[in-house]
């Protein structure tokens, strides 16, 4: 089962994400969605994934904690941008993983 976090962004145009959610845990493809993920690479902070690749057991099993939802890749990269800024207001740092765990 996918790791969703309690509180996890949802954006505007997403209608239904109780369903949605259920769908994806299910692991049917659902075009048009997008997850934000805590990333696994050092590097980076989050990751933008299609839903749709999650119909791929190993792309299923290995995906990283969600934080949010969004339709089109528009919309997610947005998500993005909002959680990275009020990441940034409340404590003045961009660890979007640790903001999490304290939340």
């Amino acid at each position: 089962m996918l790791r969703w976090w309690d509180k996890c962004w949802i954006g505007e145009k997403v209608k239904g994400s109780v369903a949605l959610r259920s769908k994806i845990n299910s692991g049917k493809a659902v075009p048009g969605i997008y997850l934000i993920t805590l990333s696994e690479h050092m590097e980076d902070i989050m990751e933008i994934i299609p839903a749709v690749v999650l119909v791929q057991k190993a792309v299923y099993e290995s995906c990283p904690l969600i934080i949010g939802i969004a339709k089109g890749k528009e919309e997610a990269v947005t998500l993005v941008q909002n959680i990275v800024e009020e990441v940034y207001q409340e404590t003045g740092d961009f660890q979007v993983e640790e903001y999490i765990k304290n939340r």
